[in-house]
């Protein structure tokens, strides 16, 4: 397997987002596949596509630490990204990808795995992360672009718990402490496991290794010219707060966190389903039916393209008493390629909703 070998300088929020789509587009024309790395050039706020920001952010926190806060193409949780983490990305003919995400996570990070065990760590895939004695060293996504699959991820060097915790949207300073206590407790880095900060780039050259020794042969190289002009139009799309806001905007009269009762015929109601990942369903009811639906999360959709916003307007006028039906019919009608949004973790959403007693009350 001939693969090019691209390590570029640190890069600013809306270039890191958008370098493996550059790649992607390249690679789905045919190019050969890629193996990317780099680091930031500033902290910056990095929400997953499916994420609703206003849920998600301290927003005060972020502007008073001046963060740039920038929404992804992939999936996943909102992250703070530092100059504490190494990430790379792992760009491939969608031909050659395994088509469940489960085995593409095994086959290209099991490289990954091997690196990090390369310092005698033990460290071990759980499902899309990587751990070292059950700590999160590596968080990884992905998603297809045209013929391309893109892993992205990255290994954590370094960790900056004080900003990590304070840019995640908590309800109070005390839950703020614990949870900046929890992080230590299921997060760890290179520094805390080996009690000393290896070199970014004795870090970069064992991951080269391992994926060498599984077969893949590097050459290095630059980005094209038309990578790096698609490169930086992709960025300057993403400085948009049009992108950014894209879910908050899409559902301005859903902000709630709990169920109310609008008047005799009408009720406002969210509910958080945790399974696999994270999905957050709000819902206004009017006359026994759904009159809007926001669906958000931490969870990964790599295909079909919109899928979200979909499935989001197939339940617009649904009777509550054929929610069910319509989630069904919907997945069955797209069959969505998804990690933590399967049709049962939406069912079990609606359940939960359903059932509350505002909800009951008016319907």
């Amino acid at each position: 397997m001939n693969w090019r070998f691209v390590s570029l300088p640190p890069q600013d929020g809306p270039h890191m987002i958008t370098s493996f789509v550059a790649v992607a587009d390249y690679v789905s024309k045919g190019g050969k596949n890629t193996f990317l790395t780099f680091t930031t050039s500033e902290p910056f706020v990095n929400v997953g596509v499916h994420q609703e920001i206003w849920l998600e952010v301290d927003m005060d926190f972020v502007r008073r630490r001046g963060l740039t806060v920038v929404r992804r193409d992939l999936g996943g949780g909102t992250v703070v990204i530092t100059d504490g983490e190494q990430d790379f990305f792992v760009v491939v003919n969608a031909e050659e990808a395994p088509a469940a995400p489960s085995k593409l996570y095994q086959r290209y990070l099991a490289p990954v795995v091997e690196a990090l065990r390369s310092y005698g760590l033990n460290a071990t895939l759980r499902d899309q992360d990587i751990v070292v004695n059950g700590r999160k060293i590596s968080g990884n996504g992905a998603m297809t672009r045209g013929n391309a699959v893109v892993v992205a991820g990255n290994v954590l060097m370094r960790l900056d718990l004080d900003v990590i915790a304070g840019a995640i949207r908590v309800p109070s300073e005390k839950f703020r402490d614990k949870m900046a206590k929890d992080m230590s407790q299921w997060l760890t880095s290179l520094e805390r496991e080996l009690g000393y900060l290896p070199t970014r780039e004795d870090l970069v050259s064992r991951l080269k290794r391992a994926f060498e020794e599984a077969g893949v042969r590097f050459e290095d190289s630059p980005l094209t010219l038309e990578e790096v002009e698609e490169w930086n139009r992709l960025a300057e799309d993403k400085r948009a707060e049009s992108w950014t806001f894209y879910r908050d905007n899409r559902h301005p009269s859903l902000r709630t966190e709990r169920c109310v009762k609008i008047s005799s015929a009408a009720v406002l109601c969210h509910v958080d389903h945790k399974g696999r990942k994270l999905v957050r369903l709000t819902a206004r009811i009017v006359d026994g039916k759904l009159d809007e639906v926001s669906i958000s999360g931490d969870f990964f959709v790599m295909s079909p393209q919109g899928f979200l916003d979909s499935l989001e307007d197939s339940l617009r006028g649904v009777d509550v008493k054929d929610v069910s039906k319509a989630v069904s019919d919907a997945f069955s009608k797209y069959s969505p390629k998804a990690f933590g949004l399967e049709e049962a973790d939406v069912q079990v959403a609606f359940q939960k909703l359903l059932q509350s007693p505002e909800v009951r009350e008016v319907t």
